[in-house]
C-alpha cells in the first residue's frame, strides 16, 4: 500500500499474544485519527510483511506479501491471515495518523480498500480471545468435586461470568417519547453523555419535519460508535408522507439532518461525524447518493454583467433564468437597484425558491422588503401555471446598501457673504495672472499654472474617490457575505491616488463551514474555487463603482484568506 511518510510511534516491537497488539493498536488511536501497521511474521516454513490501515473503530485496507515466493494478497485474506500469525510472535511498526493522512490513504489505495471487509478492531481480536475466555471457566468445575466445604467457598467463580456483560450497552436500546408522538431510539454504547444533546437535536429535526406538508415523522433511531471526542452517528429516520410532497421531503429531512447536526457538539462538546443517513417513509428507502445521481444541479450566472446567480435543475433552467432577470429588471424599474442576487431553487416536481439580494433604495426597508416578495410571489405563480409545476417561496433574505452621496460634508460648511467676497476676488486674480503668463509667454512661470491643475484636478478626483471608497467597502461587505460554503470574517481595504488613478490594496478573511456533511465525512470544500469567486466579486463591485463615480481603480494587491 501506498501510505504517509511518517515517523514509527513504535518500531521493532515484538508482540506474543493478540491482546497485546489490540493495546497496541488502541494506544495509536488514542493519540490521532487513526493508525497503520507493519507486520513481519512467520507461518510454517513461509514469511510475510503485512501492512494494515485502521480508523478510530475499524479496519480499511489490508495487503500482504510472502517475502520468498513475492506472491501478493489482499483485503479478506490479510485478514484471516494475520489472525493466524497472531498466534505466535510478529514484529511490528506502528505509526498513527492524524484525519487528512487517513483520507490520503484511502484516496491512494481504492482498490485495496474496496476489496478490505471494514471488520471492527474488537472483532478482530474478538475470537482469539473468547477461545481463551472459555478455559479458566472449565477450569473451576474440576474442584467442586473433590472437597465439598471448597465448594461453598468457589461459588462466587461462577457469579464473575457477567464480566462480558461490557457488551451489553451495545445492544442496549433507550427510548425516549417526543413531543408529538415521536419515538427516538439510542443505540450508542455510553451514549448517556450524548442524551441531552440529541434530545435538542431531535427536537430541531422534529421543527423541521412540520414545516414540510403531509409529512409525519414516528421514528429516530441513532446508533453508532462513541470516540474519544467523537461521535461516528448513524440516523435513520421512518414517517409517513403523501403525494408528490414525498421526494421534496426526503430531500429536506436529509439536509436537516446534516444541517442541524452541529447542535451536538455545541451541547455535548463531541463532535458529530455522520456516516450513515437515511429517511425511510412509508417502507421506501432513500439515501443522500441516490438524490445525488438523480438530480444534476446547475449553477452559474444569467446575466451579461454576472450580477445574478441562479441553482436550479438543468432540464428548467431557461425558464427559472428567465424569470431571475425578469425579477430584477421589475425591481430596478421600481426604484430598487439590485447590485446582487442569488436564486437557489431545490427540488424536481416541486420547487423551493429561496433568494439573497443585494439592494440599493431610497423607499423604507419594509416596503422595499414587501415589494420584492411579492414581485417574485407573483413571477413564481405564473411559471408555475406554464410548467404545470408546484413552486413555492420559501425564503428572501435582503441586504441593504447605505447610499453615499458625495460632497454632502461640503454643502453643510456655511459661507458668509464676506468670505464668497473674498473668494470671488481670489479667483478673479487668479485668471488674471493665468492670462498674464499667457500673454507674457514666460517659461519659467509655467509651471505654476501646471502645478495649479494638478491641485486642483487632485482636490476634485479626492471629492470623488472618498465616497466612492466609502460605497466601495459597503458594496464588498454586503457581497461577500452572500459567498457559498464559508462564513465572511473581515475585509481590510487600503487605496492611494497616482495622478488621475486610484490603486487598491484589498484583504479577506473566510471560515469554512466544514462538517461531517450530507453526504458523508469526506466532503469538504474547494479552496480555489472560494478564491476564484471572491475575486471575480471584487471585480465586479470595482467595475461597478468606476461606473458609478467616473473614477479609474486599479486592484494592485489582493489576498483571500480561508480557514
Amino acid at each position: 500500500m501506498k501510505l504517509p511518510d511518517t515517523q514509527p510511534i513504535k518500531e521493532n516491537a515484538v508482540v506474543v499474544s493478540p491482546q497485546d497488539l489490540a493495546q497496541e493498536i488502541k494506544n495509536a488511536i488514542s493519540q490521532s485519527a487513526g493508525a497503520f501497521l507493519k507486520v513481519f511474521g512467520k507461518k510454517g516454513n513461509s514469511k510475510y510483511y503485512l501492512t494494515v490501515l485502521f480508523d478510530r473503530s475499524k479496519v480499511l485496507a489490508a495487503e500482504g506479501q510472502e517475502l520468498e515466493s513475492g506472491a501478493q494478497i489482499c483485503g479478506e485474506d490479510v485478514i484471516h491471515l494475520l489472525k493466524e500469525l497472531m498466534g505466535g510472535p510478529i514484529i511490528i511498526d506502528v505509526y498513527s495518523l492524524d484525519e487528512v493522512g487517513i483520507k490520503l490513504s484511502i484516496a491512494e489505495n481504492l482498490e485495496i480498500y474496496s476489496k478490505t471487509p471494514k471488520i471492527p478492531i474488537e472483532k478482530l481480536f474478538g475470537e482469539t480471545q473468547s477461545s481463551k475466555a472459555e478455559k479458566p471457566k472449565k477450569a473451576p468445575e474440576k474442584p467442586k468435586s473433590e472437597p465439598p466445604e471448597k465448594s461453598t467457598a468457589k461459588k462466587p467463580a461462577p457469579e464473575e461470568k457477567p464480566k462480558p456483560s461490557v457488551e451489553k450497552p451495545q445492544k442496549a436500546e433507550k427510548t425516549i417519547t417526543q413531543p408529538g408522538e415521536t419515538e427516538v431510539v439510542i443505540e450508542i454504547p455510553g451514549g448517556e453523555v450524548l442524551k441531552d444533546a440529541l434530545k435538542e437535536y431531535t427536537k430541531h429535526l422534529i421543527s423541521e419535519a412540520k414545516r414540510i406538508r403531509t409529512l409525519q415523522i414516528n421514528k429516530i433511531v441513532y446508533s453508532g460508535e462513541l470516540s474519544e471526542g467523537v461521535v461516528y452517528l448513524n440516523v435513520h429516520m421512518y414517517g409517513h408522507s403523501e403525494g408528490q410532497m414525498r421526494e421534496v421531503a426526503e430531500k429536506r429531512m436529509l439536509h436537516a439532518i446534516s444541517k442541524h447536526a452541529p447542535i451536538i457538539l455545541r451541547i455535548a462538546d463531541i463532535k458529530p461525524i455522520l456516516k450513515e443517513i437515511k429517511v425511510i417513509l412509508d417502507g421506501k428507502e432513500v439515501a443522500p447518493q441516490e438524490i445525488v445521481e438523480k438530480d444534476k444541479k446547475k449553477v452559474g450566472k444569467v446575466d451579461k454583467e454576472g450580477r445574478i446567480t441562479l441553482a436550479v435543475l438543468e432540464d428548467v433552467w431557461p425558464y427559472f433564468s428567465a424569470m431571475a432577470r425578469t425579477v430584477v429588471g421589475e425591481l430596478n424599474s421600481q426604484g430598487i437597484s439590485v447590485k446582487s442576487a442569488i436564486f437557489d431553487v431545490p427540488g424536481r416536481r416541486e420547487f423551493e425558491i429561496n433568494a439573497k439580494l443585494v439592494v440599493e433604495t431610497s423607499l423604507p426597508q419594509e416596503q422595499a422588503t414587501k415589494t420584492i416578495r411579492d414581485t417574485i410571489t407573483r413571477h413564481a405563480k405564473e411559471l408555475g401555471r406554464a410548467l404545470k409545476k408546484y413552486i413555492t417561496v420559501h425564503t428572501i433574505d435582503v441586504e441593504f446598501l447605505e447610499s453615499v452621496t458625495p460632497n454632502k460634508s461640503a454643502a453643510k460648511i456655511p459661507i458668509t457673504s464676506k468670505a464668497a467676497e473674498i473668494l470671488q476676488k481670489k479667483a478673479d486674480l487668479e485668471r488674471e495672472v493665468e492670462k498674464l503668463l499667457q500673454q507674457a509667454g514666460v517659461e519659467e512661470l509655467a509651471f505654476l499654472t501646471e502645478e495649479k491643475k494638478r491641485e486642483s484636478e487632485k482636490t476634485l478626483l479626492k471629492s470623488r474617490v472618498e465616497p466612492a471608497m466609502e460605497e466601495l467597502k459597503n458594496r464588498l461587505h454586503a457581497e461577500l457575505k452572500l459567498i457559498p460554503r464559508v462564513t465572511f470574517k473581515w475585509l481590510k481595504l487600503n487605496w492611494d491616488i497616482k495622478d488621475t488613478t486610484v490603486y487598491l490594496d484589498i484583504e479577506a478573511s473566510f471560515m469554512k463551514e466544514e462538517i461531517g456533511g450530507l453526504f458523508g465525512s469526506f466532503s469538504s470544500v474547494d479552496e480555489n474555487k472560494i478564491k476564484q469567486n471572491v475575486r471575480e466579486t471584487i471585480l465586479r463591485v470595482i467595475q461597478g463603482i468606476q461606473k458609478d463615480y467616473g473614477i479609474k481603480l486599479s486592484l494592485t494587491k489582493f489576498n483571500v484568506i480561508i480557514r
